[in-house]
């Protein structure tokens, strides 16, 4: 977690005292708002995928089954996401779905409860080390969102019998992704 200490002082309680509008504290603010914004549409996604048919049989079941009726289920459905899993293995990434997910889950709740605490004194009282730290905390975070949300959007997409695409799955998408919530000006 990144934390930025900064040097003590008397409790300010008067936002506009930290708080100054200037093109340099927009631009960070920027970043960290699209940064909030691909942790929330990952969530998004994770509750559209939720009310998927498949899903929503597997809960349901769950408590019915014995674990290896369960693990079977789970399986079968596993099995319709054959072109999910091989888009997958093309990212060389390390880790089963399952941990893919746990991943992103953990940064957007790391990105949304508290990377946004790292702000609250205000950018302008940070040293410019200070932010090339925070905007690298803010990337570290990102890139397993970025995978999560195109797992979860794939789910989506194969439970809806459409045709997948690689190129959220390539390196170029993360990249092309990353720079856009990066980038400022």
């Amino acid at each position: 977690m990144f934390c930025y200490e900064p040097r003590p002082c008397a409790m300010n309680n008067q936002i506009s005292d930290n708080f100054k509008r200037s093109e340099f504290t927009d631009e960070i603010y920027a970043v960290l708002g699209r940064a909030i914004t691909i942790a929330a549409r990952f969530d998004a996604s994770c509750k559209a995928l939720a009310r998927s048919p498949f899903v929503r049989i597997a809960i349901a079941t769950k408590a019915a089954l014995e674990e290896s009726e369960f693990e079977e289920l789970l399986s079968k459905i596993q099995g319709k996401y054959n072109n999910l899993n091989r888009a997958i293995d093309s990212l060389s990434l390390t880790g089963t779905a399952d941990e893919i997910m746990t991943k992103a889950r953990e940064c957007r709740n790391e990105l949304i409860h508290e990377a946004a605490v790292s702000s609250e004194i205000g950018f302008d009282h940070m040293e410019e080390e200070n932010i090339q730290q925070f905007m690298l905390y803010l990337e570290i975070l990102l890139l397993p969102i970025i995978r999560g949300d195109a797992l979860v959007s794939a789910m989506i997409s194969t439970s809806n019998d459409e045709e997948l695409s690689n190129y959220p799955f390539s390196k170029e998408y993360e990249s092309r992704y990353i720079n856009w919530v990066m980038e400022r000006f």
